[in-house]
């Protein structure tokens, strides 16, 4: 059917009339399909395109009424936010001319301009100042240059137009590149609006309604090549879904943007990009690994998981095998926490080899100490000692058990085994022979585990310790022989005897058992290539005893390097009540009066509690003796009884025979007194003078009885003879002149002769000279013994 057109429609475009032509087909179309009048022409159709196109406008002009409405409301207060910004500049401003002028002074600066400009002079760089001022500067730049502000200009140098021609391209470039970057990038105006004191920062963008003002446009049009008018309108409808995501992106762009950046130092906390450290309202405390282990029920599964595959490895255990399992298990030590895999190896040989009915066989026995043992080589220690520990408890709670229980049998095989394989040394063999040997009473059971110890290490302890191996099995045949519990008819000890009598004639043939020297010096060979260092084998080797190992607990895992260990609060617990007992070893007064002569430990107020509350000086000594101290807390024994005897109001003869005691009883008490009278002769000035009185008194009945000798002056100072000094000498001397006999006199001023006392003497004849021979208030007695003395004094 051909389609009339009026002569005044040839007037439209013929872009128009396409698309009124395509109109009018399907306008037919579907008047046909509903039973209606179909149209002939396309004057019916022009009105409503007609309509549509001014509809298109109204809402284009509601549009832009609508964003301009908004823009107005949003922008109402910039003035506000104008004034805002101007009064921080102004603040930023007052606050640099104050840091200015702190550095001014700090400097020395005056701030008027002449200082300025003297100070810009003196360092040459007066032109700075010249060059600051911007209509200078323009001048210089126009007089200096090629015109066109480039200074130091010379047309006649190629160089330098070489470089003025490359500089101005670089401009021309950048110049470029920022007007990309400003295309691309969409500025945002921010307007501050208050709403109830608060304020609200609102994005607006400005190429919005540019954007959407094309976009309608290009609705308008339509590509000549396109067969149907609905599929452009789908079109459009894509694009405008295409454009609000492209909007969505920009915004989550801007978003992370202004986010902080948020880092890990390393110690695990959160800082932002200054280094600042970010408190999270989220963040928990830490938690170790082994509380952490206990809290997660999926560390169970992990463990399950382990335990599956260790055992998968010990289940295809053999000599051939035995390197790929190895590396297996190590790869293991590498990814999984080694507490749980010490832990899970442990119970898997535990179950597997730890059998009560019967004697597993020594050849699984052999392999899986030869594994335990290259781990304890390759890995470290605590394999090995781990293993140990827990077998080892195992062995004391099965010690009394019946013969028919078989777990302690596999116990000594096994640990024979890795003695074999150099995880540990003879020692810990020999205690546990002696352990058993020793607990009461010897039964048959414990002889049963003897010859199950000798008969699988016997001739390796015989090579490696012959001479403990001997007293070993001597100590062994008296104590059988005396024991009532074995009948000399056992079939055990006839066994006994006659492993005895092998290993004592090295003969590996008559070993009652069948005794396989050849296996162990096969598996030798195989731990030794395996070894991955080979000088670790003795450093690894545990020479750990027994008790180590049952003590652990309480003392400690020494043998491991770096172990963790924290005393029993059973030692602490003790530790308070021997201080509690101090305490209530005295009375009241005694306490406060060691409180107020400072004896600030518990050592000394024991010992001074002991001094003061004993009968005599034999009684003192003998109670200080019963403390048990050390050789350090000895010491305070001469503190103490030193300081009761200057302290004393009237002198007391009591301190000085406990100090004379002490001395004979051995020389480090005669030492100590020695050290500690050289630090009272530095402290002379700070005594009272019936302190000085008490010293003196003190020191001639110690040089009476020969605890202490004149020698210890040497440290004195002569030359500043301080009073105190002078009281404490003439009393000294005085006391020694009236209670000593001539001879005995003689031997007290004796000095060796050499050069090293030449000093003290002459100062000790010239002090009595002056200070006691020549005052008229002595006694003739004393006058007479204090010349005898100068004249003993006098020999060389």
């Amino acid at each position: 059917m051909k389609i009339e057109l009026k002569q005044e429609n040839h007037l439209l475009p013929r872009k128009k009339r396409r698309q009124l032509e395509r109109k009018l087909v399907k306008a037919k179309r579907n008047a046909w399909q509903h039973r209606e009048k179909i149209p002939v022409s396309v004057d019916a159709l022009v009105s409503s395109s007609e309509l549509e196109n001014n509809l298109k406008k109204k809402k284009k002009k509601k549009k832009k009424k609508k964003s301009e409405d908004e823009s107005a409301e949003l922008t109402f207060d910039e003035e506000d936010a104008k004034e805002q910004r101007r009064k921080n500049l102004l603040e930023d401003n007052q606050a640099e001319d104050m840091h200015i002028k702190k550095l001014e002074k700090l400097l020395g600066i005056k701030s008027d301009r002449k200082t300025y400009l003297r100070g810009f002079v003196d360092d040459g760089l007066d032109f700075l100042l010249d060059f600051c001022d911007r209509d200078q500067r323009k001048q210089i730049l126009l007089a200096e240059g090629d015109g066109e502000g480039n200074a130091w200009y010379d047309e006649n140098d190629e160089d330098q137009q070489w470089l003025a021609k490359k500089q101005k391209e670089r401009v021309k470039l950048a110049n470029k590149t920022e007007d990309i970057k400003q295309d691309k990038t969409k500025k945002k105006k921010t307007s501050v609006v208050k709403f109830n004191e608060q304020v609200q920062t609102k994005m607006i963008d400005d190429d919005s309604m540019e954007d959407e003002e094309d976009f309608d446009e290009d609705e308008e049009d339509f590509d000549e090549d396109e067969e149907d008018f609905d599929e452009n309108e789908e079109d459009e409808d894509e694009n405008e879904g295409d454009f609000d995501d492209d909007e969505e992106e920009e915004e989550e762009k801007d978003d992370s943007e202004e986010a902080p950046i948020a880092k890990e130092d390393i110690y695990g906390r959160t800082i932002d990009t200054k280094g600042n450290v970010v408190k999270n309202s989220s963040s928990t405390t830490y938690i170790p690994p082994a509380l952490r282990q206990k809290q997660n029920a999926s560390d169970e599964n992990s463990n399950i998981e382990l335990k599956r595959r260790l055992q998968g490895q010990l289940n295809r255990l053999s000599e051939k095998n035995l390197s790929s399992i190895l590396i297996e298990i190590e790869t293991l030590y590498r990814s999984q926490s080694r507490a749980s895999i010490h832990a899970c190896i442990y119970q898997l040989y535990h179950d597997s080899l730890l059998s009560s009915l019967s004697l597993t066989g020594e050849s699984l026995l052999a392999e899986h100490a030869l594994l335990a043992s290259l781990l304890h080589a390759n890995i470290g220690l605590e394999i090995g000692s781990y293993i140990l520990e827990n077998f080892f408890q195992i062995f004391l709670e099965h010690i009394n058990d019946e013969v028919s229980n078989k777990i302690n049998d596999n116990l000594i095989i096994f640990i024979s085994y890795l003695y074999a394989f150099y995880m540990t040394n003879g020692k810990i063999i020999f205690d546990v022979a002696r352990y058993i040997l020793n607990s009461n009473p010897l039964n048959e059971k414990r002889l049963e585990l003897i010859l199950l110890l000798l008969k699988t290490s016997g001739f390796l302890l015989r090579k490696d310790d012959p001479l403990q191996l001997k007293t070993f099995l001597q100590e062994l045949r008296t104590i059988c022989s005396s024991s009532t519990l074995i009948s000399s008819s056992s079939k055990r000890l006839e066994f006994m005897m006659d492993t005895i009598k092998s290993l004592k004639n090295n003969d590996v043939r008559k070993l009652p058992g069948g005794f396989e020297p050849e296996r162990i010096d096969r598996l030798r060979k195989i731990y030794k290539n395996l070894v991955k260092d080979k000088t670790v084998q003795q450093a690894n080797m545990l020479n750990v005893g027994l008790q180590d190992f049952l003590n652990a607990k309480e003392q400690g895992r020494w043998w491991i390097v770096g172990s963790a260990w924290q005393k029993q609060t059973v030692q602490d617990n003790k530790k308070t009540n021997k201080n509690q007992k101090v305490e209530q070893l005295f009375d009241e007064k005694i306490r406060k009066l060691a409180k107020k002569q400072h004896m600030n430990t518990d050592i000394r107020r024991l010992i001074f509690g002991t001094l003061l509350t004993s009968e005599d000086c034999d009684d003192a000594v003998e109670k200080l003796h019963k403390l048990n101290l050390n050789k350090v807390q000895e010491r305070e024994i001469i503190h103490v009884t030193v300081h009761c005897c200057l302290h004393e109001k009237v002198y007391n003869p009591y301190y000085t025979l406990i100090l004379q005691r002490f001395c004979a009883y051995d020389r480090r008490f005669q030492i100590s007194l020695q050290y500690h009278t050289w630090d009272r002769f530095k402290d002379l000035s700070l005594l009272k003078n019936q302190q000085l009185a008490n010293f003196g008194q003190a020191l001639s009945q110690l040089l009476i009885s020969k605890s202490l000798t004149l020698n210890i002056f040497k440290n004195f100072n002569f030359i500043e003879l301080t009073q105190s000094a002078r009281t404490f000498l003439v009393e000294l001397f005085v006391k020694l002149f009236n209670e000593i006999d001539d001879a005995s006199l003689r031997n007290i001023f004796q000095f060796p002769s050499t050069q090293n006392y030449k000093f003290v003497k002459d100062a000790f004849r010239l002090f009595l000279s002056h200070f006691i021979l020549n005052k008229t208030n002595y006694s003739e007695l004393v006058h007479r013994r204090c010349q005898i003395a100068i004249n003993q004094l006098s020999v060389e």
